[in-house]
């Protein structure tokens, strides 16, 4: 195993750890209010974790929002993390947390399982379970949950209408074939030591895992997008919190879609507006990840 692959694991064990076991997530906690479900995929018992919004009837079909968590993690403390339940409440929105077997998506293809099976074989049990809304299916992810997100987009780009990826970025040898161009909103602390804002280079049998700015432009791309970058800044709204920072729009893309980064400068290996993870360095809370996702996603139907 290559170093620093090592010391992405490790870390993220602990995370795992602070944040609590699968079992005790399900405990009077900030992120109740899951259902567990299972799946039979490729012979592997599965499961996720479901939360619908308070105003779900039926009657309605509902956008959907799968959400990855990180590598030795699992769903529910994905939900923890992010807080996503209560953008779902506000906006009427049902969301999605698998788990990964062992905790690890298998990105790289080096485990038996096959995780794009499973992701698409649940939402096809959701979408038999509940009213969802077919052109409003999107996928979030943190970490190697963010870079399982990108390859999503790639891999099962005529399920998901959008996808947002924290803090992990897939590798720049990954081919996509697209079924419609693809928006990515992505954020990315520039002090994150664990997946690094300029990516991780020769982790995976060479290939380097892509950085920040060179995911933005690798989507762009796929998009064929020919407007320049902007940059603005975003309000320091928290002097506190020791992060400012700024957004860059790629634009003049295919349908109409585009790309969003919002660096966060002094941030570290954290959710933005999420739960501190003080040993992973600073957690900006001049903006929501999780809303500025939803308020993303909200504008493509495909």
């Amino acid at each position: 195993m290559k170093p620093r692959r090592f010391l992405l694991i490790c870390l993220l064990t602990i995370v795992c750890s602070a944040l609590g076991t699968l079992h005790s997530a399900h405990a009077d906690t900030s992120w109740s209010g899951l259902t567990d479900y299972t799946i039979r995929v490729d012979g592997y018992q599965r499961t996720y974790h479901v939360h619908l919004p308070a105003s779900y009837t039926g009657r309605k079909s509902l956008p959907l929002v799968v959400a990855l968590h990180a590598s030795r993690d699992n769903g529910p403390n994905m939900s923890g993390l992010t807080h996503f339940n209560d953008v779902a409440d506000s906006n009427d929105v049902i969301a999605t947390y698998p788990d990964a077997l062992n905790g690890i998506w298998n990105t790289d293809g080096s485990a038996p399982q096959d995780d794009f099976n499973f992701i698409s074989a649940m939402i096809q049990q959701m979408r038999s379970a509940f009213a969802i809304n077919g052109h409003q299916i999107y996928a979030m992810g943190f970490s190697e949950g963010g870079e399982m997100t990108e390859e999503l987009g790639c891999k099962l780009s005529s399920q998901f209408s959008a996808i947002a990826s924290i803090s992990g970025h897939m590798a720049s040898t990954n081919t996509c074939r697209l079924a419609h161009p693809m928006p990515l909103i992505t954020f990315h602390g520039t002090a994150d030591t664990v997946w690094s804002y300029t990516g991780w280079a020769g982790l995976r049998g060479g290939q380097h895992l892509t950085g920040a700015v060179d995911a933005e432009n690798k989507w762009a791309s796929l998009a064929s997008c020919s407007g320049n970058p902007t940059t603005s800044k975003v309000p320091n709204k928290v002097l506190s919190d020791g992060t400012t920072e700024k957004l860059t729009v790629i634009s003049k893309c295919k349908a109409g879609v585009q790309m969003q980064l919002y660096t966060i400068t002094n941030g570290g290996h954290t959710w933005p507006g999420g739960m501190a993870l003080p040993w992973f360095g600073l957690t900006t809370l001049d903006i929501d990840a999780s809303t500025l996702i939803w308020q993303f996603f909200a504008h493509y139907q495909f």
